[in-house]
């Protein structure tokens, strides 16, 4: 079969793997709690600018350069625009121009840009939210990424070289629109939004564009590097790869953020109609399938993933070398690491995104703050959903007398709302841009309420507000002399109910909530060691394979003595039920023997009297369905070291913010 022939047959069985896929939306009205945290930003709200250049700079406006010659009602409309890339070529990308309800003459109006997510397209009429923007008068351009919609050529995800170039153009092009509010400067007012990928081009543009217009941003759940969203811990994250993959050809990602097949039924039909051939570029497909085999992301692929993404431009490193693609073609590497300049940025996050969890969030605003702007940081209770579990259908808590015996694999979930505590992030969103580039003062700080505060999200209707991103914590040990199950034993251990897994150690009970209960918010930390029970290379194969095996595990394909594989999550039990439950379904991965020292994932909850809080340690999960150990010298290690919670005193915060 060849390169074509691989690729529709790996699509086609991707596809098919994720179409039972959904998710749901629930806007609820819900009240903040707000949490008095020692930290170095506390106090009321300060908004420095209006530009995003981070100085108060006044009355920062200066006449449009082609100012509206008469009022006029606005129109929308599409524009196809041709734009050279750093690889000699060019693509067509395809845009909507939404102008203001009402251009009036003499008047100025700022832009903001609009993207889609992975595997969507770009909005054709204005939505509730961009019709609420228009008529507060702003220009928006929804943008079909480069493979997606009807702009050409096949998506490369977010290079700085391809779609890094077409989203320079479409300023270069947007700088002609009639009545284009300026800065003091000259420079044009504009904004950006958007989810997921919707974020990633919001991290690009601001990096590539080397006139740094784009200075007010409002990403939501985008990742800082993608080697850690989708290979954390040299781990594939392989349910999400299989899914994203397929959806990058189908857009089957949109039903986990508007729950209406109806997007992929006429996205295909126009796809069709188009004759279309693949979207995704050859190297997405030969990372995904060498992935797949070999069950380690090339060096070639990790490369091109941080060079596309915020990480690169945040961290000044040189783009590794992604020389090894078979079929596929590096980025020509065009673009410098580095070059941020001071952003605003409304960063919004979910705490139950499997895909790009909180820490990506909480690097990025870590990136950003350090530059100077005003950076925010707020957290909701969906993302990437992918709802499969008991607990979507109603049935954990029925069954919960059976996780005694049994515990019942889940990928996750469903997720909530676009709300952190009584903060609607809609709301927040347009009140920022009013702020940020209407210069409408106090918009922000009446739509918010919080200051500067970070707001992190229990649950749906409950949430805390903090100074600071809380790291690390109440230090709790950890003894696993009893194995912890690794590969094909580990299929078999997570499945294991709890009243054999906590004699087993699997499970080991940690922490129970006081009187009154307490909160668990942040991002825990874990210092432990993966010990061999035995040498399986010297002791079973009596030195037929090279003694230093363990330390190196050279042959990825056929790993053997080296390479046992964990997924480690902390989780809660309810007072007087069997079930332990993962907080926000999050798993922090490791691999191999000897020291982890690193973060797991960040998780936010609220304990009640008597709940338990756990160290659930699996050698198998659904989410990563592919990516358990495949080295069957190693059913078993042991696992000794302690583990940082963030355990909040409820005492310390006040509700009914």
């Amino acid at each position: 079969m060849g390169a074509n022939g691989l690729k529709h047959a790996l699509s086609i069985v991707l596809c098919c793997s994720v179409l039972i896929l959904a998710g749901c939306k629930d806007d609820g009205n819900v009240v903040l709690a707000s949490a008095d945290s020692t930290g170095a930003n506390s106090g009321d709200s300060e908004t420095p600018n209006n530009d995003g250049s981070g100085e108060d700079n006044g009355d920062d406006t200066s006449a449009p350069t082609v100012p509206v010659a008469e009022s006029r009602a606005g129109r929308v409309y599409d524009e196809t625009l041709t734009i050279a890339t750093n690889d000699g070529g060019t693509d067509d990308i395809v845009l909507t121009v939404m102008e203001p309800a009402e251009l009036v003459a003499g008047e100025s109006y700022p832009l903001i840009l609009h993207g889609h997510g992975y595997g969507g397209s770009r909005s054709k009429t204005p939505d509730a939210f961009q019709q609420r923007l228009r008529d507060a008068g702003y220009y928006l351009i929804s943008i079909d990424q480069r493979g997606f919609g009807e702009s050409s050529n096949t998506v490369r995800v977010m290079s700085p070289d391809f779609e890094g170039q077409d989203l320079v153009g479409v300023l270069d092009w947007a700088e002609n629109l009639e009545g284009l509010a300026r800065r003091a400067n000259g420079k044009m007012k504009v904004g950006s939004y958007g989810g997921s990928y919707g974020g990633m081009y919001q991290w690009l543009l601001a990096g590539a564009d080397p006139e740094e217009r784009l200075r007010v941003i409002a990403p939501d759940i985008a990742p800082y590097d993608l080697t850690y969203a989708l290979d954390p811990n040299e781990v594939i994250k392989s349910g999400w790869v299989l899914a994203l993959v397929a959806a990058g050809e189908v857009p089957i990602l949109g039903l986990a953020t508007t729950g209406d097949p109806s997007v992929i039924v006429d996205d295909v039909l126009e796809q069709v109609q188009r004759a279309e051939g693949l979207r995704e570029d050859p190297v997405i497909y030969e990372a995904a399938v060498r992935g797949a085999l070999t069950n380690r992301i090339p060096d070639a692929a990790l490369n091109l993933f941080r060079y596309h993404s915020l990480r690169f431009f945040c961290e000044n490193e040189p783009a590794g070398s992604q020389d090894g693609f078979t079929i596929g073609v590096p980025d020509p590497l065009e673009v410098a690491p580095g070059g941020l300049h001071k952003i605003d940025a409304l960063i919004t996050q979910g705490f139950r995104d499997t895909l790009f969890n909180f820490n990506d969030a909480a690097n990025s605003y870590d990136c950003l703050k350090a530059l100077g702007g005003d950076v925010r940081l707020l957290t909701h209770q969906t993302g990437h959903i992918l709802p499969a579990s008991l607990g979507t259908a109603g049935l954990e808590d029925p069954l919960d007398p059976f996780y005694a015996a049994l515990t019942l694999p889940a990928f996750q979930d469903a997720g909530g709302s676009q709300t952190c505590g009584s903060l609607d992030l809609y709301d927040v969103t347009f009140a920022w841009f009013q702020e940020k580039l209407q210069a409408d003062k106090g918009a922000l700080d009446a739509a918010i309420g919080i200051g500067d505060k970070l707001c992190l999200s229990l649950a749906e209707g409950d949430a805390i507000a903090t100074d600071t991103i809380p790291r690390g914590g109440e230090s709790f040990d950890i003894a696993m002399d009893t194995p912890a199950l690794s590969g094909t034993l580990g299929i078999l251990g997570s499945v294991l109910g709890s009243a054999t897994r906590e004699p087993l150690l699997q499970t080991q009970s940690l922490y129970t909530a006081p009187v009154g209960g307490g909160v668990v918010a942040g991002i825990p930390h874990i210092a432990i060691t993966v010990d061999q029970i035995i040498d399986p290379v010297g002791d079973l194969l009596g030195g037929i394979l090279a003694q230093d095996q363990p330390g190196d595990c050279a042959i990825d394909a056929l790993a053997l003595g080296c390479d046992p594989i964990y997924f480690l999550a902390l989780g809660k039990r309810a007072a007087g039920t069997a079930r332990w439950d993962l907080i926000d379904d999050q798993l922090t991965p490791l691999r191999g023997f000897g020291s982890h020292d690193l973060d797991m994932t960040g998780i936010a909850e609220r304990l009640s009297e008597g709940d338990e809080l756990g160290l659930l340690i699996y050698g198998f999960h659904p989410q990563y369905p592919v990516s358990f150990s495949r080295d069957l010298l190693v059913p078993a290690s042991t696992i000794n070291g302690s583990v940082q919670i963030p355990i909040l005193d409820p005492q310390d915060y006040e509700t009914g913010v």
